[in-house]
């Protein structure tokens, strides 16, 4: 139907938000370092991250498609 409109792109959004604000609590857990370095924890850092830039990368793609199609209302 012509006249629906499913928020896909929000949702998107609203969940690689999510996504993230979730790895960002494990990388907390990587600033625990029982010496002055860690190897775990630096090992830890660096499975998180690839994740949280890609995931910013995509919300940042479905934004900039969602603005692109913002129409003016009333016209």
């Amino acid at each position: 139907m012509h006249h629906k409109n499913n928020p896909v792109g929000p949702e998107i959004l609203v969940t690689l938000a999510r996504f993230n604000a979730t790895q960002l609590a494990a990388m907390h857990q990587a600033l625990v370092h029982e010496q002055e370095r860690s190897g775990a924890a630096w090992t830890l850092e660096w499975m998180i991250l690839p994740q949280m830039l890609i995931a910013a990368g995509a919300s940042s793609r479905v934004g900039v498609n969602l603005t692109k199609r913002i129409q003016a209302i009333g016209r």
